[in-house]
């Protein structure tokens, strides 16, 4: 369940991205829901995450979740490929 008062963080080639509240934030992931990739369950500097892969196998994007409250008050997401080069990132399973 997203925060009333939720930050959504997109770390993109062209800048960043931000996008606050629940009614925003979800719209937003409805209309991205069908670009899924493969992708897992990781924890990203500790906090709970997903690490996504293009079918050849490079990253595609990373995105943490801050959960306060038992909701979820931020969401980073990095999807711009040199940021994600630079980072030390699970292989595809």
């Amino acid at each position: 369940m997203l925060d009333p008062e939720v930050r959504l963080t997109v770390d993109t080639p062209d800048g960043v991205i931000v996008t606050l509240g629940a009614t925003q934030v979800a719209a937003g992931a409805q209309l991205s829901a069908g670009a899924a990739a493969r992708g897992r369950a990781v924890l990203v500097n500790g906090l709970p995450g997903i690490m996504s892969w293009r079918e050849d196998g490079s990253p595609l994007s990373v995105i943490a979740f801050t959960v306060t409250d038992g909701r979820i008050a931020d969401i980073a997401v990095v999807i711009d490929p040199p940021r994600l080069a630079s980072m030390d990132l699970l292989d595809p399973v």
